[in-house]
């Protein structure tokens, strides 16, 4: 019989986790109760613009946007935090370790299952704010959904490097968003520059003309490479 290859034992792992998850339901309701609390009272907190004032309008359009992905952050957060907790709670992180996978393989997994518990969040936090806020998307939403994906696979990389460095200290709470949150400066500017634009009515083409847009496509190819090499270091 031949031995299942890289892809399919990260894909193994990242199903295992998944269906841990299922299980115990400890990740992604406490990412929703947060994000859709926060939503909630943030849609309290602004004025409607007055309708001649461009000015207004534009500032209001930024601070959605940095509402809304500083709400995306702090839920990413909760769930990284707990990328390792299974395995700790378990004892099984030395296990873990032993499985006969590349490290790269690892940090893919986590990657992918942190990603799958990010995506479920934002698809009912973004319409959500979409709602609440009345935000102009109109026929953009596949370019806000880009947005998203390209700023969600720079968030994963540094989150799920991060949180196995925390995972091996006593404070994991602390550390992971003290490493995290000046890691993840950039890609959350980027994200509120390339948002705040699109909330103002920038299509495709804006967003993709933007520097920003660069910057973020660079910023995950870098973090993810560099997670993905990294991780051997980080969990031993």
């Amino acid at each position: 019989m031949r031995e299942a290859g890289f892809g399919a034992k990260a894909l193994a792992l990242a199903r295992k986790d998944l269906r841990g998850e299922v299980r115990g339901r400890d990740t992604l309701p406490p990412m929703l109760a947060f994000a859709l609390t926060v939503a909630l009272v943030l849609a309290f907190a602004l004025p409607d613009p007055a309708p001649d004032s461009l000015a207004l309008r534009a500032t209001l359009a930024y601070v959605r946007a940095g509402f809304l992905w500083i709400t995306i952050l702090f839920s990413g957060l909760i769930g990284f935090a707990r990328t390792f907790e299974a395995e700790r709670v378990q004892g099984a992180l030395d296990a873990l370790l032993l499985v006969p996978l590349d490290r790269s393989g690892l940090f893919l997994s986590k990657a992918l299952t942190n990603l799958i518990y990010l995506a479920l969040v934002e698809l009912l936090l973004v319409p959500t704010f979409v709602l609440f806020f009345a935000l102009p998307v109109g026929r953009e939403w596949l370019t806000l959904g880009l947005v998203v994906a390209l700023v969600d696979i720079g968030f994963v990389a540094i989150g799920t490097l991060v949180a196995s460095i925390a995972a091996q200290t006593r404070s994991r709470e602390l550390i992971l968003p003290l490493l995290a949150l000046p890691l993840l400066v950039p890609v959350f500017i980027a994200a509120v520059e390339l948002t705040g634009g699109l909330f103002l009515g920038a299509g495709l083409e804006g967003v993709a003309a933007s520097g920003w847009f660069g910057i973020l496509i660079a910023f995950d190819v870098i973090f993810t490479v560099a997670g993905a090499l990294a991780f051997d270091v980080t969990l031993d």
